[in-house]
């Protein structure tokens, strides 16, 4: 496969990194509304991580679970010191 093609399936791989189903996003906005530093719209205006390291590991949570077709995966937190981290993992386990 195209080196592009590679790397996506690669990204859906590492659960550790969040990210999105981006071909599957109905351009809902509701992760926007969480944070739009964090996610962005692509042309399409579908979904993807702009900034990983915008936002904290509690908005990927949230927008994983206010998400009409639960296309965020939140993957691991990035800042061990996050508060609630662990019922933050907790909710995040049915996204990943």
């Amino acid at each position: 496969p195209a080196p592009e093609a590679a790397a996506a399936v690669e990204e859906k791989i590492a659960s550790d990194d969040p990210w999105i189903e981006t071909a599957r996003c109905p351009s809902c906005n509701e992760c926007q509304l969480i944070n739009p530093q964090m996610f962005g719209y692509n042309d399409n205006k579908q979904a993807f991580i702009k900034d990983a390291n915008a936002g904290t590991f509690r908005q990927l949570v949230e927008a994983a679970e206010a998400c009409q077709v639960a296309i965020i995966h939140p993957g691991k937190p990035r800042n061990p010191n996050e508060p609630g981290l662990e019922e933050l993992v907790k909710r995040a386990e049915p996204f990943q």
